[in-house]
């Protein structure tokens, strides 16, 4: 089965997972997936013996499925994740340009405007506020007031597609506003939480077989280091030499 075939038949597995049992990853995510497969080869060589103890037997095999519907939902998390930061990038490029596109032209309004009471109000209206939400409304309010109302402008010499730019750089902001907020939200939160599910499944079996594992073969040195996390037993060893230097020193 392909990595999102595997995902799509645990489906219902993820969803039965209780909230308070999320486990987030604390070592990166391709580690434990390629931790996982390599159990699995170790595992099977051993399984006469792993299955003399209560281990449920089907899990052995459950461990490159639930692997690969993990790397499934990792990837479903990094598009979102980079969709995100795409739109974040994109703004902050983009909202230099905006606030300099507004603060121009509300100038440019106040001065040709100055003598029409009704249109100082309304400008005073669109320059009240703060934030970026408020700034994609100015610009579309911007765009009107000066679309509805030309002839001061061109009698001061004042370029007219700037409102048009006004009205296009609204709609751009406000798009990737959009993009920026839902990705921090429901998209976000769903796709990071759907993949701590996977992670969690995949680490339930993962805990199960490593555990029969270190009972079997705990007077087997070599063979019970296979049951234990590589990455872990390197952070371990880094942090000894650490302070053994930091001894020495």
């Amino acid at each position: 089965m392909t990595n999102k075939e595997c995902y799509d038949s645990l489906l219902e597995k993820y969803v039965a997972i209780r909230k308070d049992a999320i486990k987030s990853p604390n070592l990166p995510i391709q580690i434990a997936i390629s931790e996982a497969l390599k159990l699995q080869e170790n595992a099977l060589q051993d399984k006469d013996q792993l299955i003399t103890t209560d281990l449920d037997a089907t899990l052995i095999d459950d461990l490159a499925p639930r692997a690969y519907a993990c790397k499934h939902a990792q990837i479903m998390w990094e598009k979102v994740f980079k969709a995100k930061s795409d739109a974040e990038d994109l703004w902050r490029e983009k909202a230099p340009k905006a606030y300099d596109l507004r603060d121009t032209l509300l100038h440019y309004c106040r001065y040709v405007y100055r003598n029409d009471k009704d249109l100082k109000d309304r400008i005073d209206r669109i320059a009240d506020g703060s934030g970026h939400d408020d700034l994609v409304m100015d610009l579309a309010n911007l765009a009107n007031l000066g679309k509805e109302n030309p002839e001061p402008l061109t009698a001061n010499s004042i370029d007219l597609t700037l409102f048009d730019q006004a009205e296009t750089m609204s709609n751009e902001c406000g798009d990737l506003l959009a993009k920026v907020h839902g990705a921090r939200t429901a998209s976000d939160a769903d796709a990071k939480e759907m993949r701590d599910r996977a992670y969690t499944y995949l680490k339930q079996a993962v805990d199960a077989v490593r555990a029969a594992g270190r009972f079997v073969f705990w007077r087997n040195e070599k063979r019970i280091d296979l049951y234990g996390s590589e990455y872990f037993r390197e952070l371990r060893e880094n942090s000894r030499k650490e302070k053994e230097e930091e001894l020495e020193a």
